[in-house]
C-alpha cells in the first residue's frame, strides 16, 4: 500500500478524533524526541488535544527541542474503577442513583449468594484520554515500558498509528508508516505532516532539522539518502535552526555599510541583473516552504492490519 493512501487513512482517523496520544520509546534519542515533538506541534496546530509521553525523563541534551517541557513520563488515568471479588452468576442487578452530591452504585446480589462486603472492594484508575495513539520511532510496544505495561487495555482498544524507520519494526499498528529506507524517523514524520497539510512552522522545522542531523551523524552515515538532504533544505528554508546556532543581531555601523552587489549587476543596486534577451527569467527565491513541502513517498513496510 502506498504512502498517500496510508496517510489519507491517518487523516481520516484524526478528523474524527479530538484527543490524540503520542508516545515514544524509553531512553529517548534526538531522532525520537525531535520527530515526536514535531508531530506534537503539528497536531496541536490542527486543533487537536494532544498528550505526548515518554517512559524516561527528557535529558539535558534533549531539552532544547521545542515542546520538550510538555513531555509526560506517566499517563493520567481518567477512569475510576471499582472492583469487586466476583463469583460467576452472583450479581442480580447493577444500578446507580444520585442523592444530593453523592453518586451511589448499587450492586444487588442474586438470591442464594453472599452479599458483598467492604473487604471485597478495591479501587484503581485507568484509561488515558485518547481516541488515537501514535507511536514514534518505536520498534515494538514493549519499548514503551510503563506507558504500555500500566494500561495495555488502552492500546488494545484504540487505533494505533505506527511511525518508524527501523527494518525490524513489528508492524503492530492498525496503520504502519514504516520506511526502512529512511535515514531518520524525522523524514517519515515530515512526510506525514506534509501529507496531512500541516504548515511547516519555524518550531516544527527546528525540531525536524536537529533530529535529522543527529540521526544521520551530520549526513555522514552510509545510509543517508537524497531525501534527508531534501528535508534539511526545506526545514532550513522554513527558518529551522541548529541548536547552538547564533543569529546575528548587531547592526553594522552606518560608516561600514556596504551596498549589496548582485553578480552581473551594478554596485549599490538592490536590483538583480536582468537576463539577456531571449533567456528565461529565473524563478523568484522564496523563504517559505511550499504548501506540499514534502510529498509522501512509498513506504517499504507500510500496511493496514
Amino acid at each position: 500500500m502506498d504512502a498517500i493512501t496510508d496517510i489519507a487513512k491517518v487523516k481520516e482517523l484524526l478528523d474524527k478524533a479530538r484527543d490524540v496520544l503520542i508516545v515514544t520509546h524509553e531512553q529517548p534519542t534526538d531522532d525520537s524526541m525531535g520527530s515526536a515533538l514535531a508531530l506534537y506541534l503539528g497536531l496541536k496546530g490542527m486543533g487537536k488535544n494532544v498528550t505526548i509521553a515518554c517512559p524516561d525523563p527528557v535529558t539535558v541534551e534533549l531539552s532544547n527541542y521545542v515542546g520538550a517541557n510538555k513531555i509526560a513520563t506517566e499517563l493520567s488515568r481518567k477512569n475510576f474503577i471499582i472492583s469487586l471479588d466476583y463469583v460467576d452468576g452472583s450479581i442480580e442487578k447493577v444500578s446507580y442513583n444520585i442523592e444530593g452530591n453523592k453518586f451511589n452504585l448499587v450492586v444487588e446480589p442474586r438470591p442464594g449468594f453472599d452479599a458483598f462486603s467492604e473487604d471485597k472492594v478495591s479501587f484503581s484508575h485507568a484509561g488515558a484520554a485518547a481516541e488515537v495513539i501514535i507511536t514514534v520511532d518505536t520498534i515494538h510496544l514493549g519499548g514503551l515500558k510503563k506507558l504500555y505495561e500500566s494500561d495495555k487495555e488502552l492500546y488494545a482498544s484504540k487505533p494505533i498509528v505506527n511511525i518508524d524507520r527501523h527494518a525490524n519494526n513489528a508492524n503492530y499498528g492498525q496503520i504502519n508508516l514504516v520506511d526502512a529506507t529512511a535515514s531518520s524517523t524525522a523524514e517519515v514524520v515530515a512526510r506525514v505532516l506534509s501529507g496531512l497539510g500541516v504548515a511547516l512552522t519555524v518550531d516544527i522545522a527546528t525540531n525536524l532539522l536537529n533530529a535529522l542531523f543527529a540521526a544521520t551523524n551530520s549526513f555522514q552515515n552510509p545510509g543517508v539518502t537524497a531525501n534527508a538532504f531534501e528535508l534539511a533544505a526545506v526545514a532550513m528554508k522554513a527558518g529551522g535552526k541548529r541548536f547552538g546556532q547564533k543569529v546575528a543581531t548587531e547592526e553594522v555601523p552606518a560608516a561600514e555599510t556596504v551596498a549589496p552587489v548582485h553578480p552581473g549587476g551594478e554596485a549599490g543596486s538592490n536590483t538583480p541583473p536582468q537576463p539577456a534577451e531571449g533567456q528565461p527569467v529565473p524563478p523568484p527565491v522564496s523563504g517559505q516552504a511550499p504548501a506540499d513541502w514534502l510529498k509522501p513517498k512509498i513506504f517499504k513496510s507500510s500496511n493496514l492490519i
